[in-house]
């Protein structure tokens, strides 16, 4: 039985780098990524975080190379997992600078990053996933669903709907994600938990804007990339530092490469 200690651990917290926060428990698809390793081909960890689900991965047998978006980050975890011969770390920022070669891997990972991209980064990204991937290997994808409760005060996922009618194909990105926290606040009186995560953002936050998506849209677009879905969802994610939560907080994505 689990201690009362351990019940009120925080799932996420702030990390040491530009880029996001990095969450104490395991992506809810890692076992569907650890399954993609093919004895041959190592598996991706795209935005490692505090290296959770990597270290699930090599427990597994696998092999893992590992990114991050911060070169101080990746220098850190090299002499923190120094001793683990069958992990490698890469500085990485999407889409401009992934420095793998073409169909390198059985498995990408992609832990909540998508939601820090915008249209073109989103349509160059999933273009590159497509090109690192061996035929048969899988992106396994999680991300922010603009059906997040903490968004509705602002009706969000009715302003994407109308979007969508006009440009079904573009993914419109939340252009400042800071102020429609505040717009919210205005709604919703903000609890001290709040406060904080705004301040939070405010300071981790690496860029202005903050895409949440439809799953269907997502879905369409892996697969015009040449891509197979194998799932496609949308389920809660209380590790995401929000301060109300819902039940489709979140879209859950598992795309084969053709």
């Amino acid at each position: 039985m689990s201690s009362t200690a351990e019940k009120e651990k925080p799932l996420f917290n702030p990390v040491a780098h530009v880029g996001g926060v990095t969450f104490e428990g395991v992506n809810v698809l890692v076992e569907d990524w650890i399954q993609c390793w093919d004895s041959e081909h190592p598996l991706l960890d795209i935005g490692c975080g505090n290296c959770k689900n990597t270290i699930q991965a090599l427990d597994a047998g696998a092999r893992v190379y590992a990114t991050e978006l911060s070169i101080d980050t990746v220098n850190a975890l090299i002499l923190q997992y120094s001793l683990r011969p069958e992990l490698s770390f890469h500085h990485l920022s999407l889409p401009e600078n992934i420095p793998f070669n073409d169909c390198t891997f059985s498995g990408i990972l992609c832990s909540e990053v998508f939601h820090f991209l915008n249209h073109a980064e989103l349509i160059a990204t999933v273009w590159e996933l497509h090109r690192l991937l061996i035929s048969g290997g899988k992106a396994v994808i999680t991300c922010c669903s603009e059906n997040a409760k903490f968004l509705e005060p602002i009706d969000l996922k009715e302003q994407r709907a109308k979007q969508r009618q006009k440009r079904p194909d573009y993914f419109t990105p939340i252009e400042n994600i800071l102020e429609i926290e505040r717009e919210i606040f205005a709604v919703v009186p903000p609890t001290q938990e709040a406060l904080d995560i705004y301040e939070l953002h405010k300071q981790i936050l690496p860029k202005p804007y903050f895409n949440v998506f439809n799953s269907g849209q997502l879905a369409m677009l892996f697969e015009r990339m040449g891509f197979v879905i194998e799932k496609i969802t949308t389920g809660p994610a209380p590790q995401y530092p929000l301060w109300d939560h819902g039940e489709n907080d979140q879209v859950r994505l598992i795309a084969r490469k053709k």
